[in-house]
């Protein structure tokens, strides 16, 4: 059991902001939220709070991800004019040969669970709890740090959640639609880019009787307001990359109209090659938009409400995670208490202010001092996340150290035909792998058909830092022809 105390923003309408709170954690739920002037509720007279210095809020949840993609940071299309569609890029010359063919030396290497390990670790030091866009796998997969959104069944067994990054054919649209209408979720890349011709994909859906409660459209950046308009009857969910969506297509989704036609909308922050590198930077990229181009359309606890309460209501989590009160699961995220206004916060809140991390009541990232007052199970230092962050990967499938997550990567990446030649020895005595299946368009096959020569990108860091920025400069990224030259002052002097 733990008690937790600090400012609490709960994102509860009944009480969303305790100034001086506790918030109590028993069995890996929240048990109470309370006043740190209250008694204790029972069964934690004898629990310390322990003071965290911080502010509380629900753990992040990023709506749109590509897990598999994440080890590697930007891709430079190489070109200065914008696409129009998602069915242009993987054709880009360097596409096959630096996305694809390195996604498939993970995917069947001995390394596919690190692969994932690493992939989940960068995402919960920027404060994630729950993540879409996990690969397929061979063998069942539940995650190690954070929940997949894709897998997770919250202990039933029951997986209420579907997917397609590619477009489906009218068909499987339908056949997605009836499930819908039993309550499960459908999350879709619909209309991906500025092409009117992209409009063909949202009528394929209207038509099959997607446009449903449960529909989670991903970018939808050619809808507009006749689009809306239509969804608006049985309004579902739109979740907004904007990162990605102008370093791809210099625009990004009307996420104003959307939301003025009762859509909820809710934060991504796509993959490695194009996207933030975590929801926590997809959070400033929204704000910078916001203030910039929008005329502030959203208040800063609606752009908080975008990684919390929003995507779990979208999935049909609301019993379980995204706000913090009794009863729900204990995803809990900590950061510097840094500006008076709660919500502004978070929003200005990065990776240094990232205190502690809970995923179902328990810590498993965070400052290491505040991780041994959590009771962390097998901590250990993570250098990727800086000075005196620790992670807790105890109680995954496999027993694994951080060390050897790190280890076993860079020795793929020295020699990606070794592991995939150690691989092929391992089938072809029997064994059947633990392997990932690729979510992406794999683009030009034939570009990456020769593994011979394939080179692995360095592994990404897990900030956004001097690095990341000077790849946003606008030599360097045409497409995007600074667009989010603000981008970095929220991450000065840190």
């Amino acid at each position: 059991m733990l008690a937790l105390s600090g400012k609490i923003v709960t994102f509860d309408p009944q009480r969303p902001v305790i100034e001086e709170g506790v918030l109590y954690v028993g069995d890996g739920t929240i048990a109470a939220v309370s006043d740190r002037r209250d008694q204790a509720p029972a069964g934690f007279a004898d629990t310390k709070p322990i003071d965290l210095d911080g502010v509380l809020y629900p753990g992040l949840i990023d709506l749109h991800s590509h897990i598999l993609y994440n080890l590697r940071t930007l891709w430079a299309p190489g070109r200065a004019e914008p696409y129009t569609s998602h069915n242009q890029w993987p054709d880009a010359d360097t596409y096959s040969q630096e996305i694809t063919a390195p996604a498939r030396v993970w995917s069947k290497s001995p390394a596919a669970r690190e692969v994932l390990a690493y992939a989940e670790a960068k995402a919960i030091a920027g404060g994630t709890t729950a993540i879409q866009g996990a690969p397929g796998t061979t063998r069942p997969y539940e995650g190690f740090l954070v929940r997949n959104v894709d897998n997770e069944t919250f202990g039933t067994g029951k997986d209420r959640v579907s997917q397609s990054a590619l477009t489906l054919e009218p068909e499987d649209l339908e056949r997605r639609a009836e499930k819908m209408r039993d309550g499960d979720t459908f999350v879709y890349h619909l209309a991906e880019g500025t092409s009117p011709k992209l409009l063909d994909e949202f009528a394929d859906v209207a038509e099959a009787g997607c446009l449903r409660e449960r529909l989670v459209a991903i970018h939808g950046t050619a809808l507009g307001g006749e689009q809306f308009g239509r969804w608006s009857a049985h309004p579902g969910s739109l979740v907004w990359s904007p990162f990605s969506n102008l370093w791809l297509y210099r625009a990004t989704t009307d996420v104003a109209g959307a939301h003025a036609a009762g859509i909820r909308v809710c934060l991504g922050s796509d993959w490695g090659p194009s996207g933030s590198k975590n929801v926590l930077g997809e959070l400033k990229v929204a704000d910078l938009w916001n203030r910039q181009h929008l005329d502030r359309a959203f208040s800063d606890r609606q752009l908080c409400e975008m990684v919390t309460a929003n995507p779990a209501d979208a999935l049909g989590w609301e019993g379980r995670t995204g706000r913090l009160r009794p009863g729900l699961e204990a995803d809990v995220l900590v950061v510097e208490d840094r500006t008076e206004d709660p919500y502004r916060n978070l929003i200005e809140s990065t990776e240094r202010d990232v205190r502690l991390v809970l995923v179902g009541g328990k810590a498993r990232f965070g400052r290491t001092p505040l991780m041994r007052a959590a009771a962390a199970e097998a901590i250990e230092p993570i250098p990727q996340a800086g000075r005196g962050r620790s992670i807790s990967l105890a109680g995954g499938p496999d027993a694994m150290s951080w060390r050897s997550v790190v280890e076993t990567l860079e020795a793929v990446r020295a020699d990606p035909q070794a592991a995939l030649a150690a691989a092929d020895r391992a089938r072809a005595r029997g064994q059947e792998p633990f392997e990932l299946i690729p979510d992406m368009p794999a683009g030009r096959l034939d570009r990456a058909a020769d593994m011979s020569n394939v080179v692995l990108p360095p592994l990404d860091t897990f900030r956004h830092d001097a690095a990341f920025f000077h790849a946003l400069e606008r030599d360097r990224a045409p497409i995007l022809d600074g667009l989010l030259d603000g981008l970095s002052s929220y991450y000065r002097s840190r």
